[in-house]
């Protein structure tokens, strides 16, 4: 394919990209539950707790896509799909979170809508990530030394959200405790601090030693 072609076809994807990451942020604030009196701040606090470690998680995946296309992206009908099927794994977690509220709102225990929110959640997040690796690997040679490096440190952290979702979302399958919306914005604001911090900790032992 002609490069002019090639760069107004990732441009075009990524502007598709971005309208289906900007409608997932908009449908998010629609989930944020109403207060029914004047001393239902328990839920206000626990939806609006669960709504901004959701924003976070989704912001985070739009700066790695952004960052993907606009350095390691390479147009091959592979990536393509994968580009496609990280978008449709994106909405199938929206879909698994109003399903949670909805059963919370029941007085059901949500446990399972939720680990299945979050295994949908690993699948976006590995998918942007083994984009980010290919486009790593075919573009090594050209690439400049620091967008190496970042590539390589998004890797690892995205290794370790992964892992730590993937154990989340087996217990909230299997657990036969009770899981609340509280609870669970907890544990997310705590796995956005371990993705965030323990990769850098990691690495700075690694230089020390």
């Amino acid at each position: 394919m002609h490069p002019d072609k090639a760069q107004h076809t990732i441009h075009r994807l990524e502007g598709f990209s971005d309208i289906v990451i900007g409608f997932c942020l908009a449908q998010l604030g629609l989930n944020l539950v109403l207060p029914r009196s004047g001393a239902d701040m328990f839920s206000v606090w626990a939806s609006t707790t669960f709504f901004i470690s959701a924003f976070v998680f989704i912001a985070v995946l739009w700066w790695l896509h952004h960052r993907t296309f606009s350095t390691f992206f390479a147009l091959t009908m592979p990536m393509v799909v994968l580009n496609f099927a990280m978008l449709c794994g994106l909405i199938l977690t929206l879909y698994f979170l109003e399903s949670t509220f909805r059963i919370a709102e029941l007085g059901e225990n949500p446990g399972r809508f939720l680990g299945l929110c979050v295994f949908s959640l690993v699948v976006v997040y590995s998918l942007v990530g083994t984009m980010l690796l290919v486009g790593l690997i075919a573009r090594r040679a050209e690439l400049p030394p620091d967008d190496i490096r970042w590539g390589v440190e998004q890797l690892t952290r995205l290794a370790f959200a992964i892992l730590f979702g993937l154990c989340a979302g087996t217990y909230l399958v299997l657990s036969k405790h009770s899981i609340t919306i509280a609870s669970a914005a907890i544990v997310s604001v705590i796995a956005i601090i371990v993705a965030r911090l323990l990769p850098r900790w990691l690495t700075a032992k690694t230089r020390r030693a």
